[in-house]
C-alpha cells in the first residue's frame, strides 16, 4: 500500500488504479483539507479588525453580520417594534465562535480544497475537460458570490422584518416586544447563505448539461419555459425564509435568466466543440 511520501512525489498519472490506491489517495487528500481548514481558521480568526482593543475577525464577523440582516426596530401602523438579540443558550457564544471558525477556515482554504479535488480527479479527464473545468471554476465561484450577495442584501433583511410584523399582526403590535437568540439566528444566517450560493451552481450545471449534449437547449424554450419558470420559483420558495414571496420572487426570476443563458451559452459551446472534433 502507498504511504503519503510516495503519493506526493509520484506524478499525475492517467493509467488505471485498484480501489486501494484511490482510497488511500482519497484520505491522504481529505487530511490535507481538513488539516488546510483548521489552520487557516486559526490564522484568520486572529486577525485583529480593532488593534486598540484588539477585536479580532472571529468575533467581528458574526457581530456585523447579525446587524446587517436583522433590524433593530420595525414600524408597522405607526407603532414601532424593538428588536432584541437574547442568548438563551449559555454556550451559545462558543458555539458561534466555533462555527465562525469554521466558516473562516473553509473561506481562506477554498483555494487548498479546490486544488486537492481537481488533482483527484484530473487524471480521470480528457485535456479538453481539464481545460473546462478551469474554465468553469471561475463561473461557479461568481455564482456563488451572487448568491450569497442576494441573500444578504435582498432576501434575508427583507425576509426577517416581514416575520417580525407577521408577529405583530398575531400578537398585537402594542404588545410585542420581538427577541431573536443569537446562536439560532445566526446558524440560520449562515445556512441560507449558503443555500443560496449553491442554488445559484443550477445555471452552471445546465450550462454543462447542455453543452455536452447530454439535454437539448429546445429544452428550455417554447412550453417548457413555464416550467423552467415555475422550478426557480419553488427552489426559490424553499430557500428563503420571507413568507411574504418576495425572496422566492427575487431568487426565482434572477435564477431563471442565469438558467436560459446558461442553456444558450451551452448550446454554443456544444457547437464549437463539435467544430474542434472534441
Amino acid at each position: 500500500m502507498p504511504d503519503e511520501a510516495e503519493f506526493r512525489d509520484a506524478p499525475l498519472r492517467d493509467e488505471p488504479r485498484n480501489i486501494t490506491e484511490h482510497i488511500v489517495e482519497l484520505s491522504i487528500r481529505l487530511r490535507r483539507i481538513v488539516i488546510a481548514v483548521a489552520v487557516a481558521g486559526v490564522i484568520l480568526s486572529a486577525i485583529p479588525v480593532d488593534t486598540h482593543y484588539y477585536i479580532p475577525l472571529i468575533s467581528y464577523f458574526p457581530n456585523k453580520v447579525i446587524n446587517y440582516v436583522l433590524p433593530s426596530e420595525v414600524t408597522w401602523r405607526g407603532q414601532v417594534i424593538h428588536v432584541h438579540i437574547a442568548q438563551y443558550n449559555p454556550f451559545g457564544g462558543f458555539n458561534i465562535l466555533l462555527k465562525t471558525a469554521i466558516l473562516l477556515g473553509v473561506l481562506g482554504a477554498s483555494p487548498i480544497i479546490a486544488k486537492e479535488i481537481y488533482e483527484y480527479i484530473a487524471p480521470a479527464l480528457y485535456p479538453h475537460e481539464k481545460r473546462q473545468i478551469l474554465r468553469l471554476s471561475w463561473a461557479a465561484i461568481a455564482l456563488f458570490m451572487l448568491g450569497v450577495f442576494i441573500a444578504f442584501t435582498t432576501v434575508m433583511p427583507f425576509a426577517f422584518k416581514v416575520m417580525i410584523i407577521t408577529s405583530a399582526a398575531v400578537a398585537g403590535q402594542n404588545n410585542l416586544i420581538a427577541f431573536a437568540d443569537v446562536e439560532n439566528l445566526f446558524s440560520t444566517i449562515v445556512l441560507i447563505a449558503i443555500a443560496t450560493g449553491l442554488a445559484f451552481e443550477t445555471p452552471l450545471i445546465v450550462y454543462l448539461l447542455v453543452s455536452l449534449g447530454i439535454v437539448s437547449e429546445e429544452w428550455f424554450t417554447g412550453e417548457n419555459k413555464k416550467f423552467v419558470f415555475l422550478a426557480s420559483l419553488v427552489l426559490g420558495a424553499a430557500i428563503s425564509p420571507d413568507p411574504s414571496g418576495m425572496g422566492m420572487l427575487v431568487i426565482g426570476t434572477t435564477m431563471f435568466a442565469a438558467i436560459m443563458l446558461s442553456a444558450k451559452l451551452g448550446a454554443r459551446n456544444k457547437v464549437e466543440r463539435k467544430r474542434r472534433g472534441e
